[in-house]
C-alpha cells in the first residue's frame, strides 16, 4: 500500500527554495522516495527570490516587479527539469510560519517545533521526511533532541543534506543516529501502538457504552447492511469494526483505509486499482482494493469525513451496481462488499459539510455513536489498568501505579483524547517514575505535563441566542442557566456527575432548567 510522504525543512533564508527542490529531486532519484507534500517552516516573511524560485519549481506565474537572480532562476528550473523526467506528479507546497524568539534560541525553537508536532502530526499516518541541514546549528540540535526523545512520529526518517558550490553537486544521507533511552521507548507510543479497549460487553459497566455495543451486536449481524460508526478520536470504532463486525464474515477479506491517509489521486488508485499506461508513471497494472471483494467481504473506510465528493460519488455507483472500472479502463470488474464507516465528525456535520446526501444515504443505514470517556467514565478503572499494560508491556516493565491523585484526575478532566490520552498519561506517569522513583511525585509531574499538551476541544454550542429581543434581564438570565444545564447534563453524561463538577446541587440545576418557563408570554 502506497503512503503519503511528507517533507518538513526550514526555509534555507541564504539559499533559497533550491536547496528544498534539490531535496526533493534527490529523495526521488537516490531513495525512490516520492514527496507528496512539502511543509516548508519559515520564522520571518519569505524573500521574494525564494517565492520566485518556488514559484519556478511548480510553474507558476511570476510577479514581474519582483527582482530575481536570473542565475538562481536557472538553476531551480534544471532542478525542476529532471524532476519532471521522473514523470512523477509534483508534491502539494504549504508555508508553515513558526513564531521563535531568534534563531538561536534553543527553548523557543524546541517549544515551536514541539507545537507543530502536536498539532500537524499527532496522527499522522504516512512516512515524515525532515531535513534537518536547513537552518542554524541550534535548529540542527533541536531536531536531534526530539528524535532522540521519541517525540517524533515513529515513520520518521531524518536527512542531511549538502550543497558543493565548486561543482554544484548536491548530496543527502539518511542520520542514522538515535540513541535509545527508557524514555524514548515511553514517549514514542504517544503516536504509535494507539490503545484501544478488549472489548467484553461482560465487564462493561457504563450505561451509555453498553447501550452503544449492544447496538453494533445488533446491527452486526444483518451482514449486507452498511454501518456507520461516529465518536472522537480515539473512542474505539476501529476495535468494534475489527473485533464485532469484520469476524462475522467469515473467510472472506477485511480490509480497512485511512481516508486522510492520502491524497484523493492515490486514494482512488488505491481503491479501484489501475491499468498500465492509465497515467504518467503506471507502468504494469495494478489490482486496487475493490479487487479482493469479488466475492464479498468487509471494506472499513476510516475517517470517511476526508473522501472526497467525486470519490463519493463513484462509491455510490459500486454500491449501486457491484461493478466498478479501474482506472484507464473501460472493462467493469464486480465488487460485492459490506461497508463500514466510521468518523470523528457529528452526523449533522458530515451531512452539511462533507458528504453528499445520496452517499450518506447509502452509507448510514445503521449509526452507532460510540460514547467518549468522559461519559463513560464507569469503566476508567478497567480501562487505565489496558492503557497500562500497553505502554508498560515489556518483561521488565512497571507495575500499575494508581494514586487517590490520580483517580481524582481521570474522574474529573475532559479526556478529549480518550483511549489516546489514557495511553499518553500511562507513558508520562512511567517516565516520571523512572526519573523519581515516587509515585506521588510521578503522578503529579505527569498530570501537569499532560495538561500542558493536552488537546483542548471547544464545547459543544447552542444554535440558540442567549439575547432574545424584546426579553428583559431575569428572561435572558433564565434563558442562558437552563442552557448551561442542558449543555453540562450532555457533557458530564448525566445530571448527577454536572452537579458534581460544577459544584452546584441537582435540586438547583433542576430549578434552573426549568426557571425559563416562568417568563414565557
Amino acid at each position: 500500500m502506497e503512503t503519503k510522504n511528507c517533507l518538513l525543512t526550514w526555509d534555507s533564508y541564504n539559499h533559497g527554495f533550491i536547496v528544498t527542490a534539490r531535496t526533493i529531486l534527490g529523495l526521488l532519484e537516490n531513495e525512490n522516495i516520492l514527496i507528496n507534500e512539502v511543509l516548508y517552516l519559515h520564522n520571518q516573511p519569505l524573500t521574494d527570490l525564494n517565492i520566485a524560485e518556488r514559484k519556478v519549481f511548480f510553474k507558476e506565474e511570476l510577479d514581474a516587479k519582483i527582482l530575481i537572480d536570473k542565475d538562481r532562476l536557472a538553476k531551480v528550473k534544471r532542478v525542476r527539469d529532471q524532476f519532471e523526467l521522473q514523470e512523477r506528479p509534483f508534491p502539494i507546497f504549504r508555508n508553515k510560519g513558526i513564531t521563535i524568539k531568534s534563531v538561536t534560541h534553543y527553548q523557543s525553537i524546541y517549544d515551536g517545533l514541539v507545537q507543530l508536532l502536536k498539532s500537524d502530526f499527532s496522527t499522522y499516518s504516512g512516512n515524515l521526511h525532515i531535513n534537518v541541514s536547513p537552518g542554524t546549528p541550534q535548529m540542527h540540535v533541536v531536531w536531534l533532541m526530539l528524535n532522540a526523545s521519541g517525540y517524533l512520529p515513529e515513520n520518521t526518517r531524518l536527512w542531511s543534506s549538502q550543497w558543493s558550490k565548486a561543482d554544484d553537486s548536491y548530496a543527502i544521507n539518511e542520520i542514522k543516529f538515535k540513541p535509545k533511552t527508557y524514555l524514548s521507548e515511553v514517549l514514542k507510543r504517544r503516536f504509535n501502538d494507539v490503545f484501544t479497549p478488549l472489548i467484553n460487553p461482560n465487564d462493561t459497566q457504563s450505561g451509555l457504552r453498553r447501550e452503544a455495543e449492544k447496538r453494533i451486536e445488533v446491527f452486526a449481524h444483518l451482514l449486507n447492511v452498511p454501518i456507520m460508526l461516529l465518536g472522537e478520536r480515539g473512542t474505539g470504532k476501529s476495535t468494534y469494526v475489527r473485533e464485532v463486525i469484520a469476524p462475522l464474515h467469515t473467510n472472506l477479506p477485511y480490509k480497512e483505509l485511512a481516508c486522510g491517509t492520502f491524497n484523493e489521486e492515490l486514494l482512488r488508485g488505491e481503491l479501484f486499482g489501475y491499468i498500465k499506461g492509465a497515467f504518467t508513471g503506471a507502468n504494469q497494472d495494478k489490482d486496487g482494493i475493490l479487487a479482493e471483494f469479488e466475492k464479498g467481504g468487509v471494506l472499513f473506510l476510516d475517517e470517511i469525513q476526508d473522501l472526497s465528493k467525486p470519490l463519493q460519488r463513484q462509491l455510490i455507483q459500486v454500491l449501486q451496481t457491484g461493478q466498478y472500472y479501474p482506472l484507464g479502463s473501460n472493462e467493469p470488474k464486480i465488487a460485492k462488499f459490506r461497508l463500514i464507516t466510521a468518523s470523528n465528525k457529528s452526523f449533522q456535520e458530515l451531512n452539511d459539510t462533507y458528504l453528499d446526501l445520496d452517499f450518506t444515504d447509502r452509507i448510514a443505514r445503521f449509526i452507532v455513536e460510540i460514547p467518549p470517556l468522559r461519559k463513560s467514565r464507569e469503566d476508567l478503572s478497567r480501562f487505565w489498568n489496558e492503557a497500562w499494560k500497553s505502554v508498560h508491556n515489556s518483561d521488565d516493565g512497571l507495575k500499575l501505579i494508581n494514586t487517590t491523585a490520580l483517580d481524582k484526575f481521570l474522574a474529573e478532566d475532559q479526556l478529549f483524547g480518550n483511549f489516546r490520552d489514557l495511553q499518553r498519561l500511562a507513558a508520562l506517569v512511567g517516565a516520571f517514575y523512572l526519573s523519581h522513583k515516587n509515585q506521588k511525585v510521578a503522578v503529579k509531574e505527569a498530570i501537569s505535563e499532560f495538561k500542558k499538551w493536552s488537546t483542548k476541544q471547544q464545547p459543544n454550542k447552542s444554535s440558540d441566542t442567549f439575547f432574545i429581543d424584546g426579553k428583559d434581564y431575569n428572561h435572558i438570565i433564565a434563558h442562558f442557566n437552563k442552557e448551561l444545564v442542558l449543555w453540562a447534563e450532555s457533557n458530564y453524561g448525566s445530571l448527577q456527575e454536572a452537579s458534581r463538577v460544577l459544584k452546584r446541587s441537582e435540586s438547583a440545576l433542576r430549578k434552573d432548567k426549568s426557571m425559563e418557563r416562568l417568563f414565557k408570554r
